[in-house]
């Protein structure tokens, strides 16, 4: 029997690691940008600050504002590129296929427990056709009936076609 009360508890737990992985990706994302955003900024001042030299506005101030940034730069570089990892890392592609496979296994084991219930209904009518049946080959036989039961009792041809010719076919 196919407990869909577990199945419905691993994809609940899916969609958390899902949303827990989204969350971590997004922060590593942010910083990524915040990052780039710094780098964008020194490659801003270091342009304005060639600007104005090129334009022969430089001073030593300048100067060591420029050298300040190229180190600056060189920094930044290193943490993006780690924070880049981390981003790239921490993408929730895997939690992603998770909770795909676990909401398709729990749309397969829905879909088989209606199945399963279709049949077990099937069996209990089943059963109460036989018991039927056998009532009716009791009367036959008690009326002198004797030689077979398609005598007494006509079976649909759709049940004899499934029985004779494992085939469903409702006529």
């Amino acid at each position: 029997m196919i407990d869909l009360g577990h199945m419905i508890e691993i994809v609940a737990a899916a969609r958390v690691q899902l949303d827990e992985a989204v969350a971590v990706h997004a922060n590593d994302a942010a910083e990524v940008s915040r990052l780039a955003g710094r780098v964008e900024q020194c490659h801003a001042r270091q342009n304005e600050i060639t600007r104005r030299r090129l334009d022969g506005q430089a001073d030593e101030k300048d100067t060591a504002e420029f050298a300040a940034l190229a180190g600056d730069l060189t920094v930044l570089a290193d943490l993006l590129a780690e924070a880049q990892a981390r981003a790239n890392a921490s993408r929730p592609d895997a939690a992603r296929s998770a909770l795909a496979h676990a909401e398709s296994a729990l749309k397969d084991a829905q879909s088989q427990a209606e199945l399963d219930a279709i049949i077990e209904h099937a069996r209990e009518v089943e059963e109460v056709y036989i018991a039927i049946l056998d009532r009716v080959w009791r009367a036959a036989r008690a009326r002198g009936h004797r030689r077979t039961f398609g005598e007494a009792f006509d079976i649909h041809p759709t049940i004899m076609a499934a029985c004779r010719q494992n085939h469903w076919e409702v006529s």
